[in-house]
C-alpha cells in the first residue's frame, strides 16, 4: 500500500455532489493515477490514526494543487473536521486489505472483506455490504441464506466494519450504488459472474412512522417480490412489523441499475434488496427463541429454494 500527503479542503460552491453526499471526496486524476486509484473506486482517507474513513473517490476537475482533496461539509465532519476549512491526512491507495483479520477489523482499524464461492456457482449470490456493526445482522442473515440453500450451489459476499467507540456507519458506510469491485479484491472475482438471482441484505433507520419496518426492492420483476413479501410477513406473523415493496423512486427502493445486486445478475434486472429497521433486526418471535433477522433469512431462503430449483 502507498501513501500520498494530501490537504483536505472544504467543497467548491460548483461541487453539490460533495455537499449531498457525505461519503464522496474530489481529487485531480493524476493524483489519484500516482495511487493507482480512478474516479468511482472506494479509498481510506486519514486525517490521523484514530480519524480516518471509506471515501467514494470523484473528479475534482481543474484543481490548482494536485495534492487537494475535497468534501463537503458532512464529508469532513466523518473525520472530525466539520467545521474546518482546511487540514491535512492522507489518501490510501487501498481501500480493503485482503490480508484483514477479524481482530483487525473489531479494532477498527480495517473493513473485513469475506467470500464463500465453493464451485463458482452461477445461481445465486448473497450480498451483505454493511455487516459487522455497520447495519448489525445483516451479515448474519447473508450466511444464513447461504447455509440454507448451499446445496444448490450459492456463494456469499460481505463486509464487516466496526469501530469501538461507536461511528461504524460513519468510517465504514459505502452507498450500494457506488461500491466499486475495483476496491474489493473478493467482489471482482464474482463480478461479471453473471448470476441468475442476487439477494441483498440491509438495515437503516427512520423517525418516520409510516415506513414499513421491511421494504422489499431491488429491480427483481414484481411477482418475485410480492413472494418475498408474502412470506417474511407469514414468518413475522404477530409481531406487528409491516412489510411492503418499495414504490417508484423510493430512496431505499434499491431497483437503479448500478446498484450492487443489479448489476451483478445476468440481465441486470434479477435483484431483490431488504431493507430492515431495527426493531426487524432485533429481538425474537412472539413465544419463540427464535430471532427475528433469522427468521425473515429463513422465510427468503425458502423462496430461492423454489427459484433454483431445476
Amino acid at each position: 500500500m502507498t501513501r500520498a500527503e494530501i490537504a483536505i479542503r472544504q467543497s467548491r460552491p460548483d461541487q453539490c455532489d460533495l455537499r449531498k453526499h457525505q461519503e464522496h471526496a474530489s481529487a485531480r486524476l493524476d493524483l489519484l493515477e500516482t495511487l493507482g486509484l480512478d474516479v468511482g473506486q472506494q479509498a481510506i482517507i486519514r486525517r490521523d490514526d484514530g480519524r480516518f474513513a471509506l471515501y467514494t473517490l470523484t473528479d475534482a476537475g481543474p484543481e490548482p494543487a494536485a495534492a487537494t482533496v475535497r468534501m463537503g461539509r458532512d464529508g469532513r465532519g466523518r473525520l472530525g473536521g466539520a467545521n474546518e476549512d482546511r487540514f491535512g491526512g492522507h489518501l490510501d491507495s487501498v481501500a480493503v486489505d485482503p490480508a484483514a483479520t477479524v481482530d483487525g477489523a473489531k479494532r477498527g482499524e480495517k473493513l473485513l472483506e469475506l467470500l464463500d464461492d465453493e464451485g463458482r456457482p452461477d445461481g445465486l449470490l448473497v450480498l451483505a455490504p454493511h455487516g459487522g456493526a455497520i447495519e448489525p445482522v445483516t451479515d448474519d442473515q447473508a450466511e444464513h441464506v447461504r447455509g440454507l440453500v448451499s446445496h444448490f450451489g450459492v456463494s456469499c459476499w460481505r463486509c464487516q466494519g466496526f469501530r469501538p467507540d461507536g461511528g461504524a456507519v460513519a468510517r465504514w458506510h459505502i452507498t450500494s450504488t457506488d461500491i466499486s469491485s475495483a476496491s474489493f479484491p473478493r467482489l471482482a472475482t464474482v463480478d461479471g459472474r453473471g448470476f441468475r438471482h442476487a439477494l441483498s441484505f440491509h438495515g437503516f433507520t427512520t423517525d418516520d412512522a409510516t415506513r414499513p419496518h421491511v421494504l422489499v426492492g431491488g429491480a427483481a420483476p414484481d411477482p418475485l417480490k410480492r413472494v418475498v413479501r408474502a412470506v417474511i410477513g407469514a414468518a413475522l406473523d404477530g409481531t406487528g412489523l409491516r412489510v411492503e415493496i418499495a414504490g417508484p423512486g423510493d430512496p431505499l427502493g434499491g431497483d437503479e441499475d448500478r446498484n450492487l445486486v443489479n448489476r451483478l445478475t445476468a440481465d441486470g434486472r434479477s435483484g431483490i434488496q431488504l431493507e430492515q429497521q431495527p426493531h426487524a433486526r432485533t429481538g425474537t418471535l412472539p413465544g419463540s427463541t427464535v430471532p427475528r433477522w433469522q427468521a425473515i433469512a429463513a422465510a427468503v431462503a425458502d423462496v430461492y429454494r423454489v427459484a433454483l430449483t431445476p
